[in-house]
């Protein structure tokens, strides 16, 4: 069995966005969107109630991904993931649990935390 095949579709999402090196705050449009023109354009979901929801599911998963070693978050104020300091458990804790951090909501706080595959995901990711 692969890599991919492993994950669940919220862990795959997130697995994605992380390749990808996005931020937090698309990974559940993401996974609530949906392809149009034969699957060439994906368009992400923007219901915000439904991503509020999904919210709590969601910042287990990226718990996990990162207990797992698979997944690293940083908040970088220039969009340079290795320009931010590390983010120790207590941090991550807070950072995951803030709703800002998973929206792209006009009017209110918005953090741009990014994904980053670890080493440990780049290589199985390669196998």
């Amino acid at each position: 069995m692969s890599f991919w095949e492993e994950l669940g579709p919220e862990e795959y999402w997130v697995m994605i966005n992380t390749i990808e090196e996005a931020y937090l705050n698309g990974v559940i449009s993401d996974f609530l969107g949906h392809s149009e023109r034969c699957g060439t354009v994906w368009i992400p979901g923007t219901d915000e109630e439904a991503i509020k929801e999904l919210i709590p599911r969601f910042r287990r998963v990226v718990r996990d991904l990162i207990d797992r070693d698979l997944v690293e978050i940083r908040e970088p104020c220039n969009a340079i993931f290795d320009d931010a300091p590390e983010l120790g458990d207590i941090e991550i804790d807070d950072v995951l649990a803030d709703p800002g951090t998973w929206l792209k909501a006009p009017g209110s706080v918005n953090r741009m935390v990014m994904l980053m595959p670890t080493e440990r995901a780049d290589r199985l990711i390669s196998r």
